[in-house]
């Protein structure tokens, strides 16, 4: 198991959803591969734990992606 940490890299309004840099969650993966190399798999729930952390929905403006968001292997 890996904890990571998924932070917005820039700030910005994008399709009318305000982002911060430095926005971040935390994610648990059963896998040592981080979790944007993986979307796929991972983008639903990424997407949620922002949803649930700040209420913003941004899948909805496109931005869960490793040119927007950064991702660090915490333990």
């Amino acid at each position: 198991m890996a904890l990571w940490k998924i932070s917005v890299k820039d700030s910005g309004i994008i399709n009318g959803v305000r982002i911060e840099k430095g926005m971040s969650i935390e994610y648990v993966t059963k896998s040592t591969t981080p979790p944007l190399q993986q979307l796929s798999q991972h983008k639903d729930t990424i997407n949620q734990l922002f949803k649930n952390k700040y209420g913003v929905d941004l899948g909805k403006v496109g931005i869960i992606n490793v040119g927007r968001m950064s991702c660090e292997k915490i333990s």
